[in-house]
């Protein structure tokens, strides 16, 4: 019974995600073209139907988040991967040592 509930609260979470993206993507898209046209400039293009619709929903994602947060793009790029993403990855790093030092105690 209990992991039906988890099951069931997971899936309404992705699909209220889903939803909510939608109807993010959707507001105040008015004159902000230039900014959305400009980003996905950059992409290549790998030939890779669903990837490219992964990349370019991500980046009309961040577009959206910086002009919310009031920085360009380009900045919030430089905070998510060059700054924030590298921290996680050295907590986790250093997460991972500890408990595998706590395993080893135990043992």
């Amino acid at each position: 019974m209990r992991k039906l509930t988890v099951t069931l609260c997971l899936t309404l979470a992705v699909l209220l995600g889903i939803v909510l993206g939608i109807t993010w993507m959707s507001i105040g898209h008015e004159g902000s073209d230039v900014e959305y046209f400009r980003a996905l400039k950059t992409m290549g293009g790998s030939g890779i139907n669903y990837v490219d619709a992964i990349f370019r929903y991500c980046v009309v994602l961040l577009v959206d988040i910086a002009r919310v947060l009031g920085i360009s793009y380009e900045a919030l790029n430089i905070w998510v991967f060059i700054i924030i993403q590298p921290l996680i990855i050295i907590l986790l790093f250093i997460w991972v040592l500890r408990l595998r030092r706590k395993v080893k105690n135990l043992i």
